[in-house]
């Protein structure tokens, strides 16, 4: 995978990882990024869909451009969890990596 830093992302001096592990079926909701995101699928598999586009199943790897709108990011089984590492690009370490946009995060973020 091949994608570039968009303008929107703040300079990178800081790069964090974490895992994020979904129930079965459950959407993180609707969310985007101050800063650009990147990860593998290590666990299952996702419908991802960012705004303006049509929802795609992937793996094994993403990303989540600085500034767009995530509108899925759904563990695809209904039946088994998933789970990814996604590392933020990043200026501060205490910069926020998300923003929801509907009210909560439904994924368990693990030790990263």
């Amino acid at each position: 995978m091949t994608a570039a830093v968009p303008s929107a992302n703040p300079p990178v001096r800081v790069v964090r990882g974490a895992r994020i592990r979904f129930a079965p079926g459950q959407p993180p909701g609707l969310h985007r990024h101050p800063m650009s995101t990147v990860g593998v699928v290590t666990q299952g598999s996702f419908t991802f869909q960012p705004g303006g586009r049509a929802g795609v199943s992937r793996r094994p790897g993403f990303f989540e451009p600085a500034g767009r709108t995530i509108l899925r990011f759904d563990n695809a089984s209904s039946m088994e969890p998933a789970e990814t590492v996604a590392y933020t690009l990043t200026d501060a370490e205490d910069r926020p990596e998300i923003e929801m946009l509907d009210g909560g995060m439904a994924a368990q973020r693990g030790e990263g």
